[in-house]
């Protein structure tokens, strides 16, 4: 039996990762609303939320590999 935690890592990281282009992409189209209020904390926000999400999708599939070997 596999351990489901990639699966768990793999849905954490697309959820992290949508959630980063979302605050990233928002003032193209709300006419420059910020959603934590700072502009510069927006774009700090939505970087570390895409590359943990990046990563974290990484690992969930170098998990999988591993386990289906």
């Amino acid at each position: 039996m596999s351990s489901p935690r990639w699966v768990v890592t793999f849905v954490l990281g697309v959820i992290m990762f949508v959630l980063g282009v979302y605050v990233g992409a928002r003032p193209l189209w709300t006419h420059n609303s910020v959603v934590t209020g700072a502009r510069w904390l927006d774009m700090a926000f939505a970087a570390v939320f895409m590359l943990r999400g990046w990563l974290n999708v990484r690992t969930a599939l170098h998990r999988r590999a591993r386990t289906d070997s």
